[in-house]
């Protein structure tokens, strides 16, 4: 399940895939249709990563693997704005800034024991976040895993800072052990030749749904240091 801005339906993302723009560019109500306890207090780009793990929720004791480079940034901004002025922090905003925050709560909501990683690795938070799920799943193959990756604009005032090519999405996937079936997926990784110029994680995942809803064999993706290759096993 993937949600971006006009984006949720998997026709909106074939046609996305295809070129064609989705004329609404709504996610004001990312989170209309969540708990309360998800809900309340959370940013948009948080309600968009539980959106798309609810999706997924009939596999509720899956691990969690939570990705993300920026998490939710706004709330950074928040405290640092606050300790410059003086100003005391929101307790809101202290509690939920750090990166395994929001798979925190989606564990309790769901009753969920299994356990949860959060990875944070700049521009290839999304290609480490999948090898950290598939390793899970080497692990323990009984057991499935459950990866989220969200990234949200970065406020204004990082704009020198942020990555080209970010977007505002949100990820879930459930991985689990191969079915020998021909649908299997393999995950690759080398380093970056230098002279290519670097994806940020959002344009990572993207590609990655990209191939995903296309029929090719093989897709590269590169990250500040990192070459991901996917490929379909058939």
């Amino acid at each position: 399940m993937a949600c971006g801005p006009g984006l949720e339906t998997r026709e909106d993302w074939k046609a996305w895939s295809r070129g064609v723009r989705n004329s609404q560019n709504d996610i004001a109500n990312a989170g209309a249709s969540l708990p309360t306890i998800l809900r309340r207090r959370i940013s948009i780009i948080g309600q968009m990563a539980f959106r798309a793990s609810y999706a997924l929720s009939e596999q509720r004791t899956a691990r969690f693997i939570f990705c993300s480079r920026h998490g939710e940034s706004d709330r950074t901004l928040r405290i640092l704005q606050s300790l410059a002025a003086k100003e005391p922090i929101s307790p809101a905003d202290f509690s939920l800034s750090v990166h395994n925050a929001l798979a925190g709560l989606l564990s309790i909501a769901w009753g969920n024991t299994a356990g949860h990683t959060a990875i944070s690795a700049g521009a290839d938070s999304f290609g480490y976040g999948l090898l950290e799920a598939v390793a899970c799943l080497k692990e323990r193959s009984s057991d499935p895993v459950m990866l989220v990756y969200f990234d949200g604009l970065l406020p204004q005032l990082y704009d020198e800072l942020a990555d080209t090519a970010e977007t505002c999405v949100a990820l879930a996937m459930l991985l689990k052990p191969p079915r020998d079936d021909g649908s299997e997926l393999s995950l690759a990784f080398e380093p970056r030749n230098r002279a290519a110029k670097p994806q940020s994680a959002s344009a990572q995942s993207l590609d990655f749904i990209r191939f995903m809803l296309s029929n090719e064999h093989e897709r590269r993706s590169i990250g500040d240091r990192t070459q991901w290759r996917w490929q379909r096993c058939a």
